[in-house]
């Protein structure tokens, strides 16, 4: 052995976890001299007394997660039944876990957080659903997937008891019948909910402090099927006919000129953030949102120049060969367009910007004007044929007993001017109330049409002595592309806006 150097206590005893006796050497800023032999024992032993210590803890920690474990399922209370495996239940505040318990029993809820949005998104639909959906909704396939989640949870329930009832679907204007239903079902959800008026309601945002307490109100008592209840449409028409209704900023009239300045002037600062300029000008974002398409940076008035009209062409044809390649089973190149797709949800505002001299609005109404005349090869411009159609057109909507306009299908009536489409007929429509009927803005539907027939028709067939009632039209099913764009020059078409373009914007 080797002699070791101690300073102060040489030895200190204490008991080992197994009651031996273990001595350990306290050196002064020394280490101790061992052999090899001393040093091999020591290490040994010390492994051995740490693997013994640290099994003692895993014992008891083991035994406190026992008891732990046993305890939580005797206050959860849970039963396994036919199974030997226990689920463990965390211990929460009452109140929370009460709510989320609501919350997750409540599917508006689901759909409404973005979690349960990503997770719906990704389910898959049965084929059966769908095609049951596709019956009151043909292009069903064309919606998303979230979209078709809440069209499953919100309409499909509705849509099949309007079915049992007889009750078809409606689209398109809002009948007074329909606007006065809606009324009607907010007024009664503001009586059941205690709301204070319905602006709370569909603009919940812009009431910060009350928020979160009209937010749980509208999800717990059901609030988009309730106002919807008895309109044949879907909840979202509902929902957003009731943001425009119940907006105080929705119906003030013509926009003044400093109105008009104004929105310029935020454009330039919140771009197309609507809302927000709404709240600064004091009307609402879709009266914002339509004065500034019809107001754009880029827009020109008077006449139309052939390169705009060769421009407004090109942008209309580029779509229709484009949709209709996409929907072919073949490659061959597309020679005829169906009489719908000329002017059925054209994109008029992706339209615009390549005709980039006009807002989207009179980009729509000229190609109207282009597909009435080319579809019926010129004959909706003649003025005897033109009258005898608003002939025609007053005799029907007499017979027809209709009392709203928003129940009058346009379509049905395109016969009766040749083949046009349907915007032809309601401009005939509104021709014969602004010339013939007086103080017509403050008349219903139904008196109009009575007015007409009773006191303008004699006059018009009189004065159309060889007037002959029956129309003898056989309106196309489908054009030649080269009929309707039988005049695009590519000079026109290409290259970017001409002088015409620099045009200052008009200011109302």
């Amino acid at each position: 052995m080797c002699l070791q150097t101690f300073t102060g206590k040489h030895k200190k005893r204490k008991l080992n976890e197994s009651g031996e006796e273990e001595t350990s050497l306290m050196c002064n800023g020394q280490s101790g001299l061992h052999t090899v032999e001393d040093m091999n024992a020591l290490t040994a032993e010390l492994k051995e007394r740490q693997g013994t210590t640290e099994e003692k803890h895993a014992k008891k920690k083991r035994k406190k997660a026992k008891v732990a474990h046993t305890n939580c399922d005797d206050m959860a209370e849970e039963q396994s039944a036919g199974t030997n495996e226990q689920r463990h239940v965390p211990c929460m505040d009452k109140e929370t876990d009460l709510q989320e318990a609501t919350d997750l029993m409540n599917p508006a809820i689901q759909i409404g957080t973005k979690k349960k949005k990503n997770e719906e998104s990704t389910k898959e639909i049965d084929r059966n659903v769908l095609e049951e959906l596709k019956e009151f909704i043909p292009d069903i396939e064309s919606k998303t997937q979230f979209e078709l989640n809440k069209i499953i949870l919100y309409d499909l329930p509705r849509y099949k008891v309007f079915k049992n009832e007889g009750i078809t679907l409606r689209h398109g204007r809002f009948s007074s019948a329909e606007n006065k239903r809606l009324r009607q079902n907010v007024h009664d959800f503001l009586a059941l909910t205690g709301v204070l008026n319905a602006s709370r309601l569909f603009h919940t945002k812009r009431f910060p402090e009350e928020k979160q307490a009209i937010s749980t109100l509208k999800r717990n008592h059901r609030f988009f099927e309730r106002i919807a209840e008895g309109i044949p449409r879907s909840c979202r028409d509902v929902y957003t006919r009731g943001r425009k209704i119940f907006d105080r900023g929705n119906y003030k009239g013509r926009f003044t000129e400093e109105e008009v300045k104004a929105l310029l002037k935020f454009h330039t600062i919140h771009g197309n953030n609507w809302q927000k300029i709404s709240e600064l000008i004091g009307r609402s974002p879709f009266a914002v949102e339509k004065r500034f398409s019809q107001t754009c940076s880029n827009e020109k008035t008077g006449p139309w120049s052939q390169k705009e009209v060769q421009r407004l062409l090109r942008a209309v044809q580029n779509y229709i060969v484009t949709k209709l390649k996409s929907e072919a089973t073949d490659n061959r190149t597309p020679t005829r367009v169906s009489r719908e797709m000329l002017y059925r949800k054209l994109p008029y505002f992706d339209i615009a910007l390549k005709v980039k001299t006009r807002c989207w609005s009179k980009c729509r109404d000229k190609w109207l004007s282009i597909a009435a005349a080319r579809m019926s090869s010129g004959t909706v411009f003649d003025r005897r044929k033109s009258m005898e159609g608003k002939i025609r057109l007053i005799k029907v909507l007499f017979e027809m007993q209709i009392e709203d306009v928003a129940d009058v299908n346009w379509e049905d009536l395109t016969a009766l001017f040749g083949d046009v489409p349907p915007a032809t007929v309601q401009i005939k429509w509104h021709q014969l109330k602004i010339c013939y009927v007086p103080n017509w803005q403050n008349k219903c539907f139904g008196d109009i049409v009575d007015y007409l027939y009773e006191k303008i028709l004699p006059g018009l067939v009189k004065d159309y002595e060889d007037f002959e009632d029956e129309l003898k039209v056989d309106q196309q099913e489908s054009f030649l592309l080269s009929d309707i764009f039988q005049d695009i020059d590519e000079e026109y078409c290409d290259g970017d806006s001409d002088e015409e373009s620099g045009q200052t914007p008009k200011d109302s």
